[in-house]
């Protein structure tokens, strides 16, 4: 795919680099977008935004289905969690021999990861059964399993990153870090030139990254993007030291006890187990907001965005595949990402239908919807990283 002139809600062409006198610029934004109250433009008057409301309604009026994924989420809970029980049991079991019990644990480490994409992350935005408690509790159970606190995740997931998604100081997924530049908005540092070549290692440890450090960071920050003065009811702070143990237990202590291997082989086997799981998350994900396509938009002094709430989205997001069943059965809607953000409070199950309608109405509105395929969308993110990490910041 080639660099795209997109469309603001005013009519003008937004390029998603940085902006000039980006040093000043940049610093102003930030500050603004902690500062304020962050709008977006012409939210009032947004046709596209009604219409596609409107025929999104009319398909589940048409299907008679509800927005939750019913049937179709049992299935993929069942199939997925079984499979990882089944693997996990197999690999306890010694039977296999050094290689057989590495592939096992690996492949154990894969379906708990798809487990958590289709079906906790519904239950994170209450659209697994329609069962608030019941979706909380889900999303609880299986993200622990994946060693992630589910509570934090769903914190700065949903009341962060999906209120202002690739927003300088207000999206905890593009906060700044010193070793990947993911934004043009960030500033640059010369190693970075190289990042399009060591990041795959970066994005091998983010399981680890998460569980051991970030985790625990976000646990006793008070300001994080755009939320701020964070508290925590006291029973997290529990439920958090419980999970942790349980996940340690079942990732580590288990084998350690059960299986023929001394500690250091086990644990260099999870280390791989680990690492798999971060880069099929990492090559699912990170290339549906971060692309030479998607923008990177930067409010204004009074702290408006430059584009309504659903052209935000769009700008914003690339998918990969939306409409294959396959993917959808695979990334639990990872793919459809215009639908998800437009469209969080309804199951995945729904996205192949909701993108095509998506891409329809944007047709007709002359709004930006990106698509492309999974090696195609994963090349736009690496030249990305290699024009920012060569840009000056």
């Amino acid at each position: 795919m080639s660099l795209q002139s997109l469309a603001d809600g005013k009519g003008e062409s937004v390029e998603p680099r940085a902006v000039p006198e980006q040093a000043i610029r940049r610093g102003q934004a930030v500050q603004a977008a902690r500062s304020q109250r962050i709008k977006f433009t012409n939210d009032a008057n947004d046709r596209f935004l009604a219409t596609l409301r409107s025929r999104v309604a009319d398909y589940f009026q048409a299907t008679g289905r509800s927005r939750t994924g019913g049937a179709k989420i049992l299935f993929k809970g069942i199939f997925y969690g079984g499979l990882a029980a089944a693997l996990y049991a197999l690999t306890l079991s010694g039977r296999l021999g050094g290689g057989g019990t590495f592939f096992s644990a690996m492949a154990c480490g894969l379906f708990v990861l798809l487990l958590v994409a289709n079906t906790a992350h519904d239950a994170a935005h209450d659209a697994l059964s329609g069962n608030k408690k019941f979706d909380r509790f889900v999303h609880m159970i299986v993200f622990s399993l994946l060693g992630s606190n589910a509570y934090l995740w769903r914190m700065r997931h949903v009341k962060s990153h999906h209120n202002f998604p690739n927003v300088n100081g207000c999206d905890v997924d593009i906060d700044e870090n010193p070793f990947i530049r993911l934004s043009p908005n960030h500033p640059g540092r010369w190693y970075q030139a190289y990042q399009h070549l060591y990041v795959p290692l970066i994005y091998a440890l983010v399981a680890l990254h998460s569980i051991f450090f970030q985790d625990l960071i976000y646990l006793f920050k008070k300001r994080l993007a755009n939320l701020h003065d964070i508290r925590h009811p006291p029973h997290q702070y529990v439920l958090f030291v419980v999970s942790k143990t349980a996940y340690l237990g079942l990732a580590l202590a288990l084998p350690i006890a059960l299986l023929d291997y001394a500690w250091w082989q086990v644990l260099i086997g999870y280390l791989f187990v680990t690492g798999v799981q971060s880069l099929v998350f990492a090559f699912m994900l990170i290339g549906t907001h971060f692309t030479e396509e998607t923008a990177f938009p930067v409010v204004d002094e009074e702290g408006y965005l430059p584009h309504s709430w659903a052209d935000h989205a769009l700008l914003t997001s690339t998918d990969w595949l939306p409409r294959s069943p396959l993917a959808n059965f695979i990334a639990g809607g990872a793919n459809a990402h215009a639908a998800h953000h437009l469209f969080p409070n309804v199951s995945h199950v729904h996205y192949i239908a909701i993108s095509e309608i998506i891409r329809e109405t944007a047709a007709e509105f002359g709004k930006p919807y990106k698509e492309a395929g999974l090696l195609e969308m994963t090349s736009s993110h690496f030249r990305l990283l290699r024009r920012l990490g060569r840009q000056p910041g």
